[in-house]
């Protein structure tokens, strides 16, 4: 009997032991998980403050450039240098900056027509439109719907009313779908809210993002012509209402350090145009407020990318709106 109880014990206590055994891996393995885990997510979040120091040395190029000329902005100045890589400790810090002033700010579609202006539509309704056709001119756009609906569907998304224009769409549009969504009628808050509104379809999307931008809450439609480059001629020829040859040769005449005040590049642009520029347009600049920074950083095995919104004004940079992550 006693030689019963002694294997029955014996049974036990193995059990017991192998027991402790397996919950000793499990913990073992799940204390690997959660070091891994905290691990990479200080990698993570040392690359993302190293994306940090990556904007405040954009903030010092922008003033220094501020700093040598107030007044005008070109693309021989510090901030607009080609993407540059900095090696630090355990990783790689790149980034590269553009004037958000050299490209049509689509929230322009929210301002309100001047007071001097005969057509009840923003200024950038016409020169949108524009681009369009010359953009199908070059290589057919992939639309469904005619260029006129493009511009009066975003006009309808970004105004404050909910009239419809006769091309555009409104709430009812959009309400009918499979998922139904309200318009926004507000400010655009990045370009790829293009894809929500009615004809914008990834391909075309793509075609316009070397033309097109988002200022953040900001109706500004002011076009630096110091900035504008050689493979953005078509936008030009847009805004000039031009072809893209004659708009070609416009950028470059340019000098390297662009035109010294707007009345210069007025009068050397009117000398190659047929349609000369109206002296009192107001809608061409030698100066830009507004830049993007995208910063790419390292550190470890892990990647970190972010897109800084900067507004330079009396020496001051601001930062008007961060993303983090999207493609490279």
């Amino acid at each position: 009997m006693r030689n019963k109880n002694s294997g029955a014990a014996l049974i036990i206590v193995l059990f017991v032991v192998a027991l402790a055994a397996t919950l000793a891996v499990e913990m073992s393995s799940r204390m690997m998980v959660l070091v891994n885990k905290n691990s990479m997510l200080q990698e993570h979040q040392q690359a993302k403050w190293y994306a940090y120091a990556g904007e405040a040395l954009a903030k010092q190029a922008l003033k220094q450039s501020k700093k040598e000329n107030k007044n005008v902005v070109h693309l021989k100045q510090a901030w607009a240098q080609e993407e540059a890589t900095f090696p630090v400790e355990g990783g790689t810090i790149s980034g590269k900056i553009s004037d958000l002033q050299a490209c049509l700010n689509l929230n322009a579609f929210r301002a309100k027509p001047a007071a001097n202006q005969t057509s009840k539509l923003p200024e950038i309704h016409g020169v949108f439109l524009k681009l369009l056709e010359k953009l199908d001119e070059i290589d057919s756009l992939p639309i469904e719907n005619t260029q006129e609906e493009l511009a009066d569907s975003l006009l309808d998304w970004i105004d404050e009313d909910d009239s419809r224009r006769p091309e555009g769409a409104e709430e009812d549009e959009y309400l009918s779908r499979e998922v139904p969504y309200l318009t926004a009628n507000h400010f655009l808050a990045s370009t790829s809210e293009l894809r929500t509104i009615k004809g914008f379809n990834p391909l075309v999307v793509e075609r316009l993002l070397p033309y097109i931008c988002i200022i953040p809450n900001s109706d500004l439609f002011e076009i630096n012509v110091n900035t504008i480059t050689s493979e953005q001629v078509t936008l030009l020829a847009a805004l000039l209402d031009t072809d893209n040859s004659i708009a070609e040769e416009i950028i470059s005449a340019r000098e390297p350090e662009g035109w010294s005040d707007i009345e210069q590049f007025k009068s050397d642009a009117n000398e190659k145009l047929t349609q000369k520029i109206d002296q009192k347009n107001k809608q061409y600049v030698v100066n830009s407020e507004y830049f993007q920074l995208i910063a790419n950083t390292t550190f470890a095995e892990s990647r970190f990318r972010m897109t800084s919104v900067m507004k330079i004004k009396d020496n001051k940079v601001s930062i008007l709106a961060r993303k983090f992550g999207g493609v490279e």
